[in-house]
């Protein structure tokens, strides 16, 4: 089967219009529709069905979908990196991620990195942004993945921004369709996060500015933790969907949007002034997470908004 389909596919599943997927792929549209065609016939099966904004995966879409792209993702890696200086590097790579993002980013990441750098060996540490900032200022972190910080010290870039959502547990009356107030959260016992950085700033700093007194029953910067609590029925945390999707889906945590104001948390990469890579070798690396962020927020695997690449970064 010609993998060039297979990626006209996928495209298209993104998108959600042909025509958007055309004009992301460059190729005329009737030709992208005759080659979803073609691999409809190939199949056997109809993948897509049209909508009023314009097409929808079927259940044999999604399927395909869901078992072709991350080896197809691997394939186009192999393809593209298979001669390249970057695949002779022997070195160990030690990377940071955040807990709310490790569980959608880590294995995705891993995977790709893999491929670009067969002979690397990756450590992967997880933690709150205190942690890892503190990682990198040792030396035992080269790269991370952190919330905006402010220390001179270390070279940070925008990545990507999430709305962050009231989480509660399976018996509360959270619903997706009706917000929280900000102001609502005086009432009720929260879950915060143990470390100031980050998610508990925003809120600590719009809760004073706002003249609100939050309560926080418990702190922990153990996300597994936190959810585990909340789901008990302990207290209400203020999460991005990223970090309890999976929980949401199998009913364990419900959720609902938060307004006046809505919060965000933002991430991005960083790395030490004193950094011991190559400088090409750590510049692809930060490209490949700003891709694989990219590619999962595309497929709205990860619900956040990616922030554009700084200038001359």
């Amino acid at each position: 089967m010609d993998t060039h389909r297979l990626r006209y596919f996928l495209q298209v599943a993104d998108e959600g219009s042909i025509n958007r997927a055309a004009s992301v792929l460059g190729i005329a549209q009737p030709a992208l529709s005759r080659q979803v065609r073609l691999l409809e016939e190939d199949l056997g099966v109809t993948l897509f069905r049209r909508t009023a904004r314009g097409v929808q995966l079927t259940e044999e879409g999604e399927r395909l979908r869901a078992t072709t792209t991350a080896p197809l993702r691997q394939l186009e890696l192999a393809m593209r990196y298979v001669g390249s200086r970057l695949a002779r590097v022997e070195r160990a790579l030690n990377i940071g991620l955040p807990t709310t993002a490790a569980c959608v980013l880590a294995a995705p990441l891993l995977d790709s990195l893999s491929m670009v750098f067969p002979k690397v060996d990756f450590q992967v540490r997880v933690g709150s942004t205190d942690e890892l900032v503190d990682g990198m200022l040792k030396g035992s972190v080269d790269i991370a993945v952190i919330h905006p910080v402010l220390d001179g010290r270390l070279f940070q870039e925008e990545l990507l921004v999430e709305d962050l959502v009231v989480v509660g547990g399976a018996a509360s009356d959270l619903m997706p369709d009706r917000t929280i107030g900000f102001a609502e959260l005086t009432d009720c016992p929260l879950v915060l996060p143990a470390s100031q950085t980050g998610i508990r700033n925003s809120l600590e700093n719009t809760a004073l500015k706002l003249k609100l007194k939050l309560t926080s029953r418990f702190a922990t910067d153990s996300l597994q933790v936190a959810k585990d609590l909340i789901a008990a029925g302990r207290g209400y945390g203020i999460l991005p969907l990223s970090a309890c999707a999976t929980d949401i889906e199998n009913k364990r945590l419900r959720y609902a949007p938060l307004r006046n104001p809505a919060l965000t948390q933002q991430l991005g990469t960083g790395t030490t002034s004193h950094l011991e890579l190559p400088r090409g070798f750590a510049t692809k690396v930060g490209q490949v997470i700003r891709d694989e962020a990219e590619r999962l927020v595309r497929s709205g695997v990860w619900a956040a908004r990616i922030s554009p690449p700084q200038r001359g970064a």
